[in-house]
């Protein structure tokens, strides 16, 4: 009796409730095993107008020099550019060559390092989209020639910039009559030109690369900021509408 007196009194009373008693059991949260998400792949960077074949040509003629000064401001925005295309030209605010020739005459010829500098560049680069940036020094209102007529493009940049320009309601170049700013060449005007051989960088270039190729008229007696102006925005415009 003594035995188990003293055995009972020797064993420690736990007097808190079951529920609040300690445990050596360390409780786990549930292991998870899902995998952590892949995180989001960059976006591809857009492609620039160079990457997708469009070239911009200026300073064909050296009286007309608002395509050459804003060249830089089009290949900071990733625009593919040759010019001046008529060096002498723009340093001697003429439109001819040093040689007396009018160099957008002489595509259709071998003997003008000026045109097959222009040439050669442009097999190097093949354009898929090609503008050629000029100014009208007796004309009234913008317009543009297109070489290529199954396109819209043309009409599309005239549209957009109406309420700020004003545009040749009946431009004409040679035999080519136009209406509300654009000349459209047809297939038949085209092929004599190619026949006679006198023909200029626009459509050699719609001619050797099957691109629309377009010159960029605006009247020389615009203010040279209104003209740089209207330069870049139909450039900006005319990308817009080639990768529509």
């Amino acid at each position: 009796m003594l035995c188990l007196l003293v055995a009972c009194s020797a064993a420690p009373v736990n007097n808190e409730p079951a529920n609040n008693r300690s445990s050596n059991t360390t409780n786990h949260a549930p292991a998870n095993n899902t995998p952590a998400p892949e995180p989001e792949p960059e976006p591809e960077p857009e492609p620039t107008p160079a990457e997708l074949g469009f070239v911009i040509t200026t300073g064909v003629h050296g009286n007309e020099p608002s395509g050459y000064l804003i060249q830089d401001q089009l290949a900071k925005l990733g625009f593919r550019v040759f010019g001046p295309c008529n060096p002498w030209g723009i340093a001697n605010n003429s439109r001819y060559l040093e040689s007396g020739d009018d160099l957008n005459r002489m595509f259709g010829r071998t003997d003008c390092p000026q045109a097959e500098d222009v040439k050669k560049f442009l097999a190097e680069h093949p354009p898929k989209f090609l503008l050629d940036l000029h100014e009208d020094p007796d004309g009234t209102g913008a317009y543009l020639i297109q070489h290529g007529p199954d396109d819209a493009i043309g009409r599309k940049i005239i549209d957009a910039l109406k309420a700020d320009y004003e545009f040749d309601p009946e431009p004409s170049f040679m035999v080519v009559k136009g209406e509300d700013g654009l000349l459209k060449p047809t297939i038949q005007q085209l092929r004599a030109l190619k026949f006679v051989g006198v023909y200029g960088l626009a459509f050699h270039a719609w001619y050797t690369h099957g691109c629309t190729s377009i010159v960029v008229e605006c009247p020389g007696s615009w203010p040279e900021e209104k003209r740089k102006a209207y330069q870049l925005r139909v450039c900006e415009l005319a990308w817009k509408y080639f990768r529509e």
